[in-house]
């Protein structure tokens, strides 16, 4: 049996060189199949990857108090519409609930907006600002390169102090090795520069190092006051999650006086909602996608057995030859089926490689990000391989039936 694998495969190597433009378009469906669905799964398996960064960097034991949740506008829309008329959350909110929230090993305060920084010559155009509390450092993952984090004394007094992001740094201060004690300019205001956050690479095409951290006191006093925040509540013990949550949901209805059959102003939202919501929209595009490309692989099928009909016909004195020589209807019906499961393979080789190819060249020229998951490489080989193996079928048994006394007689 070894040695009928290794004929068929170097017979149908042979076919392929001597047959290019039918191997050509034999290989086309199967690769054309291939290359859409390792290009499609790699690209959702980036933004999933996308999505799983961003609780990571947050962390799973957090979750968000805010005036509106923006995960709502998929879940329930009406709700959605409603919240809109939810008062702003402050930072007294904030100061008022840090001590009540026993179960919260740390209670922080965020608002962000854009803004032009300017250093001597060097600027940057439309940087994220982020207005902290001094907690955010043992909220999120944000190891420091250089310098200090900001601490709860930049945030009482409002100083005029700033942590940055990796390439900001560079961007404002791109000759010097060490920016600390540096000043920039934010709209007119003078910050000096008190640490600089590691490299944090890239996650879907975007640049997670263009952001700049000020106390939320002095964000307030260059971008104003009236900005609703977020509030960001770190659990002491993850087993205990929603209790805190509960926890949380009561003091704030204290907090807004609202009455027991009042529905709650505010929004509370979490990593696993963001997760939720992220594996019922890659799922739906998976269902519908996938099968959608594969549609071409089938097509790919229906012209493999096609062309190997015809190669049948082609070579029906030579089947009449080997059967006369000994072989029987196994062997030829074997030799035959080797031949279609090494086109489809080949096909589905060059479709990976070429649907790799071509994700790669599409993120390279956008912000998106991808990422090959072995899982679909062997199912894009495993279904070409079933497609040879089905598709080749009928024309091997075909081939095994010929009359070996009729065929001799074919011209």
């Amino acid at each position: 049996m070894p040695g009928l694998s290794v004929t068929g495969v170097r017979i149908a190597l042979e076919n392929l060189r001597s047959h290019k433009l039918r191997t050509f378009l034999t290989l086309l469906g199967n690769i054309v199949g291939t290359m859409s669905v390792i290009a499609v799964v790699s690209l959702i398996y980036g933004a999933d990857q996308y999505a799983r960064q961003k609780v990571l960097d947050e962390g799973t034991d957090v979750f968000t108090i805010m005036r509106v949740n923006p995960w709502e506008i998929i879940t329930d829309f009406d709700l959605f519409l409603e919240s809109l008329n939810n008062p702003d959350l402050t930072l007294a909110d904030r100061d008022w609930l840090a001590p009540r929230l026993e179960l919260a090993r740390a209670v922080g305060a965020h608002v962000e907006s854009t803004a032009d920084l300017r250093a001597g010559s060097a600027s940057y155009r439309g940087c994220e600002v982020r207005g902290k509390t001094a907690e955010y450092a043992v909220i999120e993952d944000l190891p420091l390169a250089l310098g200090r984090h900001l601490t709860p004394a930049d945030v009482s007094a409002s100083r005029e102090v700033a942590v940055l992001g990796w390439d900001i740094a560079r961007e404002l201060f791109p000759r010097s090795l060490d920016p600390i004690g540096k000043e920039f300019r934010l709209r007119g205001r003078h910050f000096t520069v008190v640490g600089v956050v590691e490299d944090l690479g890239t996650v879907l095409g975007g640049n997670r190092n263009l952001f700049v951290i000020v106390p939320i006191t002095a964000w307030q006093k260059v971008f104003g006051s009236r900005q609703s925040i977020d509030i960001k509540v770190a659990v002491r013990d993850l087993e205990r999650f929603e209790e805190a949550m509960d926890e949380a949901t009561f003091h704030m209805r204290i907090r807004h006086r609202l009455r027991p059959l009042e529905d709650n102003d505010f929004g509370l939202a979490t990593s696993e909602q963001l997760l939720q919501i992220w594996k019922g929209v890659a799922g739906a595009i998976y269902a519908a996608m996938v099968p959608l490309v594969a549609i071409s692989l089938v097509i790919g099928g229906i012209v493999l057995m096609n062309v190997m009909l015809v190669s049948v016909t082609e070579r029906t004195r030579e089947v009449g030859v080997r059967k006369a020589v000994g072989a029987s209807r196994w062997n030829i019906a074997w030799q035959f089926l080797v031949e279609a499961i090494t086109l489809s393979l080949t096909g589905g080789v060059i479709g990976v490689l070429a649907g790799a190819g071509i994700t790669w060249v599409i993120c390279a020229v956008s912000d998106l990000n991808f990422a090959v998951p072995l899982w679909s490489v062997a199912l894009g080989l495993g279904t070409t391989f079933l497609i040879g193996a089905f598709f080749g079928a009928w024309p091997a048994w075909k081939a095994a039936g010929l009359d070996p006394v009729e065929a001799l007689r074919h011209e």
